[in-house]
């Protein structure tokens, strides 16, 4: 077998939950189909259908921020190492996973393995980076001049949304998720209808890590 039937033999095994029951919401730890239905997400590559995904409407947005404000009080009050090591077990999910994201992205994306392999591995990375930030987050400054003095503090504002692209949903995904998370923010997230399948790996992962 080719390396690529072998890589297609793969991505077929991945994505075969998701034609069954479909690319569901995650909301409050559960699987929430959408409120406005579904739609059908293709592949660029040859326009195949991937699955048909939870169509989202601002029921659903409302239902998702509920939970993050309600989640927020108790990730926001956690000491920074706990949510440090929480982070680092989000990191090892994602390089566990990394090939299975890689090939998703390629086929919801249209992008090349050779970007698609490096760009998953970067989302670990910047788990990990903004993880090792977690315990001074709430660290604030004090900057004192010859006339005055300058004190800035810090603190989780609650929960955040993050929207991201399509071209490179995973990676981008982090470079913003990770970082609220640090903070000791609660996070709500609308990935790209045109490539949605990565969101939903990356939140089971977060949701595996605790």
């Amino acid at each position: 077998m080719s390396d690529l039937a072998t890589q297609l033999a793969k991505l077929d095994g991945h994505l075969a939950r998701f034609r069954d029951k479909g690319i569901l919401n995650l909301i409050d730890g559960q699987d929430v189909p959408g409120a406005g239905g579904v739609f059908e997400t293709h592949s660029p590559v040859d326009e195949s259908l991937i699955a048909p995904v939870a169509r989202g409407t601002a029921a659903d947005i409302d239902r998702a921020a509920k939970a993050a404000k309600a989640a927020f009080p108790a990730w926001a009050a956690m000491a920074g190492d706990k949510r440090k090591a929480i982070l680092h077990r989000i990191a090892d999910g994602i390089e566990a996973r990394a090939e299975e994201i890689a090939l998703c992205e390629c086929w919801d994306t249209g992008q090349a393995w050779r970007f698609m392999s490096k760009a998953a591995l970067r989302g670990a990375e910047n788990f990990r980076f903004f993880a090792d930030l977690a315990p001074s987050a709430r660290d604030g400054q004090s900057l004192p001049t010859k006339d005055h003095l300058n004190v800035t503090t810090r603190k989780p504002i609650g929960p955040v949304g993050v929207i991201t692209p399509w071209n490179t949903p995973f990676m981008l995904s982090t470079w913003k998720i990770a970082p609220a998370l640090a903070a000791g923010c609660t996070v709500v997230h609308k990935p790209a209808e045109f490539s949605p399948l990565s969101a939903r790996l990356l939140a089971e992962i977060c949701h595996e890590a605790g």
